[in-house]
């Protein structure tokens, strides 16, 4: 297992985030050309910090950094959704991930697409 596929399982696994995101949640990159109608959801992951032990362990454990763009049509749908996945990921385990919590998060507009964009930021530690 990986921290990516740890992390695709628990984004694709609640079922009322897929149903808000009627557009999709995709990993890194939405679709050409995606539909402004709908929302959706995109998400990305960096290495922030590896930890060792002094005990000569290599990698006890790597905290990564998850962001996440929720792509709204309204700002009510805006806020539905983040405030959904901010409780549906804090504190939040699957396989090697330990622990995932909220960071903050940044709102923008796009007046030319007439959407709404909600960049939320997130930490997770994952033991191999």
């Amino acid at each position: 297992m990986s921290f990516g596929t740890d992390l695709n399982t628990v984004m694709q696994a609640d079922a009322s985030l897929s149903s808000y995101c009627n557009g999709g949640i995709y990993y890194e990159n939405l679709p050409d050309n995606f539909d402004l109608t709908k929302n959706w959801m995109a998400y990305s992951f960096r290495k922030t910090e590896q930890q060792d032990c002094l005990a000569g362990i290599k990698n006890v454990y790597t905290t990564y950094s998850i962001i996440t763009k929720v792509i709204a049509t309204d700002t009510n749908t805006l806020e539905t959704i983040s405030d959904h996945l901010v409780d549906y990921l804090n504190n939040k385990e699957q396989g090697g991930i330990k622990d995932t919590w909220f960071l903050g998060d940044n709102h923008t507009i796009d007046l030319e697409k007439n959407i709404y964009i909600n960049s939320l930021d997130f930490r997770s530690y994952y033991i191999v």
